[in-house]
């Protein structure tokens, strides 16, 4: 439940500060600032679903184990370098949540 939490954190915070950094490349004129900008706005609402769902993984480990794997890996997918650590800790929130007894 802590890794889960912790890792939603860190994922909010990773995509805060890719939503900073495609702002900056859209104001520079990069063209791909609007992926960027997609990603951060996509991981940090997989973040907020998975700050939920590690606060009730008690009622039913195995579903939300599962869904914990799949925004750790949503994290990795979306953002990139932003969500490493975040994904991580999620995954192995998820992995943790289905092999306890």
């Amino acid at each position: 439940m802590v890794l889960g939490i912790i890792g939603s954190i860190f994922g909010i915070i990773g995509g805060i500060i890719a939503l900073v950094v495609g702002t900056i490349s859209s104001g520079l004129g990069e063209t791909d600032s609007g992926s960027i900008f997609g990603q951060a706005i996509g991981v940090i609402l997989v973040c907020i679903v998975t700050l939920i769902i590690s606060c009730i993984i008690n009622k039913n480990r195995i579903a939300m184990g599962v869904l914990l794997i799949i925004g750790g890996l949503l994290n990795f997918i979306l953002i990139g370098g932003f969500g490493i650590l975040s994904g991580i800790l999620i995954l192995v929130a998820g992995v943790i949540a289905l092999i306890r007894k």
